[in-house]
């Protein structure tokens, strides 16, 4: 998956830089690597306009690289096999089973087509009132093209708008703010939940497992608190001037696009600092595991979370879903957090030196878009130099593989087992 993602990027990158030569509208190869980049990693930062710097054949490159992105490697190269007709092995159902946190390749293909068939489904669907929506301003013919663009890009999480305002036009629009709210929220639940839920709705019978338990209940926890705090902090701010409903629409949809899409429905730049340091946390807590979404990932949020009020209740066990987590578990969660807070603040340190007359607080909104794989920008990233740009590509690269993923990938090693050393007990805090 570490690789394939690399292969997917260069040729992305080569792609959109072929085609603006071609049609005389060339793309800085800088450029075209961070789009790539940001498009695989389904983030949405760009260095472009997309909708003027791009041609409509770079678009439609940049809306295969989302979908492939937004699906993951390993499904887009097992789906090309099985439309060859071709058998997928057992590496290969390994693989995606561990792309996708399986435990065992069991029922991978059968998940991998659930995967493909809930993509199609639900971006089609969902497109349908985005056209209605759109074709209001647009017209017919290119509302439906936006109607397909904002469907695949909501849907992967990406972000990516042909609007230089992203959506802040359609603000007052329900038919594009509320079918691009649902297909966020459905992308970023992750598709085992995803298929749990269909099992139990078939089955009649209500038995999801309890990791589907714990995404149910904290992800609608995540919405509604993001929705009440910006809904509080901006209600004589930016929607001071719409109606209730629109007030209301655009609190939830600002709620819900930091974990991790990337559209804004309002000016970023005219948020309450309330609004956007509660918009950096949505950010960092992101999706769930195995979704088109990025961020430590809401059960790892649940686990510190769990862990930190047990602790302080002075209970021995850390409990979730009316399960015990075990300390391996409550380890990866800590590593995860420490790891991507850390390439955060590292990124942020070197954005500082080759930015220095970027305002800081700017430079931390943009490196944990990035790390979020997210795209909410306060118009910074357009403006970076070469090397700042490189810092917020390999932010957005650790960010879809997962940076423990990465660097597991680089300094894993077996080795022997060793002599269990003394418990070390010491104060902390």
């Amino acid at each position: 998956m570490v690789y394939g993602f690399l292969l997917l990027i260069a040729a992305g990158a080569l792609a959109l830089w072929g085609i603006g030569e071609l049609v005389g509208r060339p793309l800085d190869p800088i450029d075209a690597l961070f789009t790539a980049t940001s498009a695989v990693c389904v983030t949405g930062l760009s260095t472009v306009d997309v909708g003027t710097a791009l041609p409509l054949p770079s678009q439609l490159v940049l809306l295969l690289l989302i979908q492939l992105g937004g699906l993951g490697v390993m499904a887009a190269t097992t789906s090309f096999y099985l439309m060859l007709g071709a058998k997928v092995g057992f590496k290969e159902r390994l693989a995606w089973a561990e792309s996708m946190g399986l435990d065992t390749p069991r029922g991978a293909i059968r998940l991998l087509l659930l995967v493909i068939r809930v993509s199609l489904i639900a971006e089609t669907v969902m497109a349908v009132p985005l056209f209605v929506g759109f074709a209001r301003r647009e017209g017919a013919v290119r509302g439906a093209y936006m109607a397909i663009f904002h469907s695949i890009s909501a849907f992967c999480n990406a972000g990516f708008s042909p609007y230089s305002d992203s959506l802040v036009s359609f603000a007052t629009e329900p038919l594009v703010m509320l079918p691009i709210t649902v297909l966020i929220v459905v992308g970023g639940l992750g598709f085992p939940v995803l298929d749990d839920v269909l099992k139990s709705v078939r089955s009649r019978r209500w038995r999801p497992s309890s990791y589907t338990r714990v995404v149910l209940t904290f992800t609608p926890v995540l919405i509604l608190l993001g929705s009440v705090v910006f809904l509080l902090g901006e209600i004589n701010g930016v929607l001071r001037d719409m109606p209730w409903p629109h007030k209301l629409i655009n609190a939830l949809f600002m709620s819900v696009t930091p974990r991790t899409a990337g559209f804004n429905s309002v000016p970023l730049g005219r948020m309450s600092g309330v609004s956007l340091l509660f918009t950096s946390f949505l950010m960092w807590v992101g999706a769930n595991p195995s979704s088109t979404g990025g961020g430590v990932k809401v059960t790892t949020f649940a686990v510190l979370w769990s862990s930190c009020t047990s602790e302080i209740r002075g209970r021995s066990d850390v409990c979730l879903a009316r399960r015990h987590v075990d300390w391996r578990t409550q380890r990866k969660a800590i590593t995860v957090a420490v790891l991507y807070t850390l390439a955060v603040f590292v990124a942020v340190f070197m954005l500082a030196v080759f930015e220095p007359e970027v305002d800081i607080s700017s430079l931390v909104f943009e490196a944990i878009s990035a790390m979020g794989t997210v795209g909410l920008s306060l118009g910074v990233t357009p403006h970076l130099s070469p090397d700042g740009k490189m810092v917020l590509i390999f932010l957005m690269y650790w960010g879809r593989v997962g940076i423990v993923t990465f660097l597991y990938s680089i300094f894993r090693r077996h080795e022997p087992g060793r002599v269990s050393l003394p418990n070390l007990d010491m104060p902390i805090g």
